[in-house]
């Protein structure tokens, strides 16, 4: 099958990317910018935009299988997705696989996810079949995600979060996408829940960092306010729309939404997915 992988100067979809390229499996990376494509074997790179309706059918034309992550954060990004859906639907894509978000619903806390939610949505109402990957915060994310002084400020009171690794996703990504090229359809309509196997607080994780890099770290609980406040003081250029979604994080964590953890990803894997300590021990070893 011809497969198009959304993504590919990234860090998810070119790991996906990576994992994929055979002489024997053909691979298609629609790019806003062509040259920064990974030079990788059998692969053709593409001019693409998310928003772009035309440009995205082109880019997929011949495409039977789509793995697509998402646009850039911004305030169109609901509706980049939406035309990329459109886009795939009528150019004959017959199964898009989604790197969507852990409990993606439309009254999601974590105000990003609510994209997810209609993305998946629209998504559903196609013909093409589809997996949806909902992972979620990532580890490497977590593993830097103190101040200079080494705090962790954020709204998050004893909220635990089962922080998953972007390497584990963008293998289990590329396992799926395998089976799929080789028209295994068990993984047709279905959606799996990426997490790691531990649920931490930012206590715990403060404990990592500090035990890992030497550096004394500690979470700070804020308020909601004192959240806003800091990041506008600290960001003062930012949009409301993104400090809302940083915050969010915190308040998303709080109330137990990312907390859960699922087995689906050491079924995808066939092992257990990295643990933090891992992931912050690969950080910062580089």
């Amino acid at each position: 099958m011809n497969l198009a992988i959304t993504g590919s100067s990234g860090n998810i979809g070119g790991m996906v990317a990576r994992h994929l390229s055979t002489p024997s499996l053909p691979l298609i990376l629609p790019l806003r910018n062509p040259a920064k494509a990974p030079n990788l074997t059998n692969c053709e790179a593409r001019r693409f935009a998310y928003d772009d309706l035309e440009l995205a059918k082109q880019a997929l034309n011949g495409v039977e299988v789509l793995f697509m992550v998402s646009a850039a954060e911004s305030p169109t990004r609901e509706q980049e997705h939406l035309t990329l859906v459109q886009a795939a639907s009528e150019a004959g894509m017959q199964h898009i696989v989604y790197l969507s978000f852990d409990q993606a619903a439309l009254d999601s806390t974590f105000t990003l996810a609510r994209t997810h939610a209609v993305t998946e949505n629209a998504i559903r109402q196609t013909n093409m079949r589809y997996t949806f990957l909902r992972d979620n915060f990532y580890s490497e994310m977590m593993a830097t995600i103190a101040n200079a002084d080494g705090i962790i400020a954020g709204p998050a009171d004893d909220g635990r979060v089962a922080c998953v690794s972007q390497c584990d996703v963008a293998q289990a990504a590329a396992n799926i996408i395998a089976d799929i090229a080789c028209d295994n359809h068990h993984h047709d309509n279905q959606t799996y829940t990426l997490t790691g196997s531990q649920s931490l607080n930012f206590a715990e994780i403060a404990a990592v960092l500090t035990e890992i890099t030497g550096k004394p770290h500690c979470y700070h609980n804020e308020t909601v306010e004192e959240a806003f406040a800091s990041r506008k003081a600290e960001y003062p250029d930012t949009p409301d729309w993104q400090i809302e979604a940083w915050v969010s994080t915190y308040t998303a964590i709080a109330k137990g939404e990312l907390a859960t953890v699922s087995d689906d990803l050491s079924q995808l894997l066939g092992h257990a997915p990295l643990s933090f300590e891992d992931v912050v021990k690969a950080q910062y070893a580089k």
